[in-house]
């Protein structure tokens, strides 16, 4: 069952925003020459340098190239971008590498292995910094492969996480809707999430630009706020955006993709989940009416369903949820910056 299009509501611009040491739009650029020994500065040999896999680089808001690692006698350039290089707890940074050659490859980013999506001549990944990830310098490691997936080249990329600062969510629940909290409940949803979100990814980036907005309405918990329950001690941080509006107000997808749930979870509430493939899912919780089903395709604007109050809820809103690989990411990021090289 497929719903209409409708016109997407303004961009979000919550009252926060996160403020780097380095501009916004701050590029880590490393590139290396593939074949040979030692390390060129400005196109000149540095005799002080021993043989490196790793381009010593400095993230400028103008991209450009300080550093060239050389490898063999046979030089073929490696390019690789990482942007911003100070990636916030709970934020999205997009890493893209150029290699002649290369058919395939990889990354591990915060311990994870991840696999990189191919763009004609480029290689690239959205990586999400999970809200518990550990602050300060981190190094990213990079393998391109050929066609017979032998190893070409393995690379470090420094970067950076830092903290976000986000206020604390005094919640206050009645004894019914806290009564949804039970452990039975998070059990269960836990599985459904893993079991969704893990093996039912699509291969190939269904996205070209910036999501949209999936629905009008004020928001009145941000992403990443952490949680006092009825004056409880603060415990974890808030997975999504609230935006609350009247009940039955229209819900749409934020990007094209594929539904891989359609269905109730036991605290979420009525739940539709899209897959956009490169591991990156949307969750719309919360929901009064689905109005699409699992296996759809669905288009960036196309109603799936209709804001309600279902589950763990004080009243009608949509929980909007992104996850890359089940990390949990800001989704209002996706709405003002496009994660896909050009």
């Amino acid at each position: 069952m497929r719903g209409a299009l409708i016109e997407p509501p303004p961009p979000l611009r919550p009252w926060y925003r996160r403020l780097p040491a380095r501009a916004a739009g701050a590029v880590l650029v490393v590139i290396l020459i593939a074949g040979g020994a030692g390390l060129l500065r400005d196109g000149a040999p540095d005799p002080g340098a021993a043989t490196v896999g790793l381009a010593t680089a400095i993230p400028t808001a103008e991209a450009s190239a300080v550093a060239t690692a050389v490898v063999a006698s046979t030089p073929v350039p490696i390019t690789i971008t990482f942007a911003p290089p100070e990636v916030g707890r709970g934020e999205t940074s997009l890493l893209a590498v150029r290699r002649p050659g290369a058919a395939s490859g990889s990354v591990v980013f915060l311990g994870h292995h991840y696999p990189l999506e191919r763009d004609g001549d480029t290689l690239w990944a959205p990586l999400g910094a999970g809200l518990v990830a550990p602050l300060g310098p981190q190094v990213a490691v990079v393998t391109t492969r050929d066609t017979a997936g032998a190893t070409l080249e393995t690379t470090e990329v420094p970067f950076t996480v830092v903290e976000v600062d986000r206020p604390v969510d005094y919640l206050e629940l009645t004894e019914e809707e806290g009564s949804v909290l039970t452990p039975e409940a998070l059990a269960t949803e836990a599985r459904i999430r893993a079991f969704e979100q893990f093996n039912a990814f699509d291969g190939r980036a269904s996205w070209d630009g910036l999501f949209i907005r999936p629905t009008e309405g004020i928001v009145t918990t941000e992403f990443g706020q952490a949680r006092s329950i009825n004056g409880g001690p603060i415990g974890s941080a808030h997975s999504g955006l609230d935006i609350a509006n009247a009940e039955g107000t229209p819900v749409v997808s934020a990007a094209p993709g594929r539904v891989i749930w359609a269905a109730p979870m036991p605290i979420r509430g009525n739940t539709v989940l899209v897959d956009h493939g490169a591991g990156v899912v949307t969750g719309y919780h919360h929901l009064l009416e689905i109005t699409t089903e699992a296996g759809a395709r669905v288009e960036a604007g196309e109603v799936i369903a209709l804001m309600g109050s279902t589950g763990l809820s004080t009243g009608p809103h949509l929980h909007w949820e992104m996850t890359i690989y089940g990390v949990n990411v800001d989704p209002v990021t996706w709405t003002e910056r496009p994660f896909r090289p050009e």
